[in-house]
Formats: structure tokens, C-alpha cells, sequence
């Protein structure tokens, strides 16, 4: 019963999201009708630490090649997501074999090495940290930039604020909908985002939509 209260109240912040956004003017009412209502699929069932890992897989990556070297990566470990201990159990060469770049098989196994430490927060322990706490902690190992944490706050905690500038989509997706000549730099883009606030992840969820 719980459950379906907590679907429920975040079905209506969700529409509630994307009523406020369509009122933007005329370019984001028609995105927003095409795309249909906003449907944030939220990784519950991952802890943060396996969070981090799958954003590292699609670092650099469109969505396709991404998929297809994360479906390998979860083969590997039949089929499931691995704990961190898991993880550091299995060869190397083998978790590699997916597709990984030796700078990402790195980084993987720094995060699943600092979690079976108990240097990384828990999913109970995370939902009380901000933001900007949890960009700064995460961004302190090598190989985990500002763009991985905020994929993280989007869809494992479904933060609905959090705004990608350096995402390279969202920023030529923007220039698409409005029909502008020039290219948007993330600095810009941090500029026009305030007139979405306190939705931003709402609006970079559509923006990622355009065609």
C-alpha cells in the first residue's frame, strides 16, 4: 500500500512538472504533447555505487552502443547486477570483454573496491546528502566526472532538478527546438535553464527526446 501511495505522489510531481514546463511557451507545448507524459523509470532496485557503474558503461556512448555493452556487462554476471564484491571477484580481462575501455574497467573497479570499503553511501544513507554533496563525494575517484553523478541523481534517485550542462544532446537539442543558428555552450545553456527550474531534469528528459 505504501508503495503504490509513493507511485502515486510521484505521478502527480510528475505531471505537475510537465504542466509547468509546457507553459514555457509554445515550442516546449508542443514537445512536451509529442513526447507524451513525463515517465521517470528510476533504478530502485540499484545502489548508488551500481548506479555510478552503469553511467560510467554509457560515458561517451549514444544510448544504442551504450545498451548493447551494458547487456553484455550484465551477461557476464548472469544476468544480474553485481555487488561490489562481485565485481572484484570476477577477472578482470573478462569484465573488459564486453567493450569497456581499459579507462573504464579502471574506473569500475575503483567504485566497487571504495563501496566494499564502506567509503560510499548507501541507498539509505544518500537520500539525506544534497546535491552538490553527493557530485562532490562521488567526483573525488578518477574517472567519475560531474555528467556520471548527475545520471545518477536523475535516475537513481529521481532528483528532478539536476541539469546535465555538459551533455552534448541536451545542449544541441535545445538549439533544435528553438531553431537557433549557433551552438549552445554549457555555460549558456546553465543560463537559459532557470526558466525551468525547479524542473530541470524534467526539461533535459524532454530535451533528450527531440528528434
Amino acid at each position: 500500500m505504501q508503495e503504490n501511495r509513493l507511485i502515486g505522489d510521484q505521478n502527480i510531481k510528475h505531471k505537475k512538472a510537465s504542466d509547468f514546463l509546457s507553459k514555457l511557451d509554445t515550442d516546449w507545448e508542443d514537445l512536451i504533447k509529442k513526447s507524451g507524459s513525463f515517465s521517470l523509470k528510476i533504478s530502485h532496485d540499484l545502489e548508488p555505487y551500481q548506479s555510478l557503474i552503469k553511467s560510467v558503461i554509457f560515458q561517451q556512448l549514444n544510448p544504442k552502443a551504450g545498451n548493447a555493452i551494458f547487456r553484455r556487462f550484465l551477461l557476464i554476471f548472469n544476468n544480474k547486477f553485481p555487488d561490489d564484491q562481485t565485481i572484484l571477484e570476477k577477472p578482470s580481462i573478462k569484465i573488459k570483454s564486453c567493450g569497456l575501455s581499459q579507462n573504464k574497467l579502471l574506473t569500475i573497479l575503483e567504485v566497487a573496491s571504495q563501496s566494499a570499503k564502506k567509503k560510499l553511501p548507501t541507498s539509505v544513507e544518500i537520500i539525506t546528502m544534497s546535491d552538490n554533496d553527493i557530485i562532490k563525494l562521488f567526483t573525488t575517484i578518477k574517472g567519475i566526472g560531474e555528467w556520471t553523478v548527475q545520471m545518477l541523481l536523475i535516475f537513481n534517485l529521481g532528483r528532478l532538478d539536476i541539469l546535465p550542462q555538459n551533455d552534448l544532446a541536451i545542449r544541441k537539442n535545445y538549439q533544435k527546438l528553438k531553431k537557433l543558428t549557433s551552438s549552445i555552450t554549457p555555460k549558456e545553456i546553465k543560463i537559459i535553464s532557470k526558466s525551468w527550474r525547479p524542473y530541470r531534469s524534467v526539461a533535459s528528459w524532454y530535451l533528450w527526446k527531440v528528434e
